[in-house]
This record gives structure tokens, sequence and C-alpha cells, in this order.
């Protein structure tokens, strides 16, 4: 792994450059993103220009203002980006590639299109040849700054490179675990944040822990059957996974974005007014297009799954929050 490369500078993506940097400080790594003032910012500052507070990049990270620079003979690309843009990034970065390039993604969503998982859509447009890896945990962006102490999965099917990536990423705050069920860790990144927006109108409409707490634990409950019916591995989806009940408690519990949007939706502010507001504060919401994916995955596999529906139904359908809630008593 002598080159490095991260594409994406968002939150997170700027978060897991300072993490890899920091363990390989003999290794030149390169930041890119689409957004050039990003660039332009972190190259003159070594911080970012929202994200962050004070945190500085490492000097082993250069960041470049051409893809080609960041790609061209790299080792390993670290994909930050969000999963509605990846196809697109693959297609400009394909004619640049090492045959042996190991891709890590971040991104926690699908495809709303063809309801690929982010491995899948990279064996679309680039082919099987490549090893590609997920890490998923619950790692909010900020706290990953910050240094404090964190769990993490990573998942390859070539469990070797799992191991030989996870190396570059240990800490002694974060620890990464590592296993080959690629399958069941994509969907658990994607997966929790549509039972975060539930959680959110939960929060928004006023209720305590307890309420959502019940909410959450059946949520996932419906969520778990449709994840092994796609291929997960049971125990992907136990209370010891990271990528999974880690990542739900942060998401649902937490200050996460998806579980923002639902409790701005909660408050009665309108959908689509509240993804714009969220939007236009440079935050992604990957919860909302991965909620019409669940949907579609349910009937697709006949599984009923009331809770899961009605979130659907909130977000696409126009059902009030008020409404999903009592629903919820009845379903369950």
């Amino acid at each position: 792994m002598n080159k490095i490369s991260i594409l994406g500078a968002g939150a997170f993506g700027f978060a897991m450059a300072k993490v890899i940097a920091e363990n390989q400080t003999k290794k030149d790594m390169f930041i890119f993103d689409v957004n050039q003032d990003y660039i332009k910012h972190i190259k003159k500052t070594r911080r970012h220009p929202i994200f962050h507070g004070q945190t500085k990049l490492p000097i082993n990270i250069h960041p470049v203002d051409k893809v080609k620079l960041a790609v061209e003979d790299a080792d390993l690309i670290v994909l930050a980006i969000p999963s509605k843009f990846l196809r697109v990034a693959l297609q400009d970065i394909k004619k640049y590639l090492k045959e042996d390039v190991v891709f890590m993604n971040l991104a926690k969503g699908l495809e709303m299109e063809t309801n690929h998982r982010v491995s899948e859509i990279i064996k679309s447009e680039l082919g099987d040849g490549f090893d590609v890896c997920c890490l998923s945990g619950g790692m909010i962006a900020r706290e990953v700054t910050l240094e404090n102490p964190l769990c993490a999965e990573l998942a390859c099917e070539n469990k070797e490179v799992a191991k030989k990536i996870a190396k570059l990423l240990w800490s002694d705050y974060l620890r990464i675990e590592t296993t080959s069920d690629l399958v069941g860790v994509e969907l658990a990144g994607a997966f929790k944040n549509t039972i975060a927006i539930g959680a959110g109108i939960f929060d928004g409409l006023g209720y305590g822990e307890s309420s959502k707490s019940a909410f959450v634990s059946a949520c996932a409950k419906e969520m778990r059957g449709l994840a092994i019916a796609k291929g997960a591995k049971e125990v992907t989806y136990g209370p010891g996974s990271q990528a999974w009940f880690g990542d739900l408690m942060t998401t649902c519990f937490g200050k996460s974005r998806n579980r923002e949007l639902g409790e701005l939706i909660g408050k009665g502010v309108d959908v689509k007014a509240a993804t714009d507001s969220m939007v236009k504060n440079n935050k992604s919401i990957e919860g909302y297009i991965t909620t019409d994916v669940v949907h579609n995955l349910l009937k697709e596999y006949n599984i009923k799954a009331p809770l899961l529906n009605d979130i659907h139904n909130v977000l696409y359908k126009g059902k009030k929050p008020r409404d999903f809630v009592t629903h919820f008593i009845k379903a369950w």
C-alpha cells in the first residue's frame, strides 16, 4: 500500500484521512473532492472549511484538484462518496486504475434505480477483478477526529485483504474487527439509516427514550429478516456486531443526520422542506433513498414489515407522523 487516496473530502472522508495519515506517517496520501472549494481550503490551511473545527490533516496528505492525480497508481482508494454519486465517479476514474487496486467504501447507502450495494455498483462498472472492503460501525465523523474510543468492522470477501487494510486503520482509539460478510455489513450500514429516520420522528413528536427504544427494537427485528433474506450472515445482525448493533444505536440515539431528518418531520416540517434544508447545510441523508430501496426489497422478497413500510409511507406517501406512531402500537 504505497499510495493511498481518498475520494470525497466531506465530514467522514476528512476524518478517515486523518486516521490513516496519522497511522501511516511515511506514506504519501492524496485527497480529492469535486467541490474544489474544499480542496483549496484544505490545501491552504489543512483544515476543513465546514466540518471539524480546528482539526488539521497531517502533512503527508496532499489535496489535489484533479482526480487523475489521486487515483493513478493508487494501491488503495477510499470511497467517501454518497452512493447516489458513486457510479458516475467510478466512470470518471476507470481509465486510471491499477489492476490490483483495492477499494474501501465508507458510504452507507443503496442505489435507488438498481437496489445495488456499493460493491455491486463497483462490479457492474469495473468488473469483478477488484477487492472491495466496506468499513462500517457506530462512528460519528466528529468523534473520530476527537479521537474518542471507537469500534468498527471492516468487511471483505477476501479475509486476508480485510486484515491487511485493518492494520492501516487500527490505532490507540480505533479498534477494527474484520469479517468476510460483505453483504451483511453493506446492508447494515444502509438499513440502520431508515430505522434512524423513524426514531427521529419519535423525537420530533416529543416521545421519550422508552418509546423510541421500543420502536427501534421492533423495527430492527423486521430489518434483520430482510438482511438475512438478502444473504447476510445471522451473526452480523447480533448484539455483538459493530456494523449493525453499534451503528444502529449510534444513529438512532446520537446526533446523526438521518435521525435529525426524522426529528424535523416529527416536528411538522414538510418532508421535501426538511430534506432540502439539510442538503443546503451540507448534510447528505442516505436514509431517504435507502427507505425506498427497502420498500422495493420487501415486496421482492414478500416480507411483511409494517413498521418499515410506515416509514416509507411518511417519506413518500404523505402519512402523518402522529398516525405513524399510533399505527406502530397497533401493527406491532
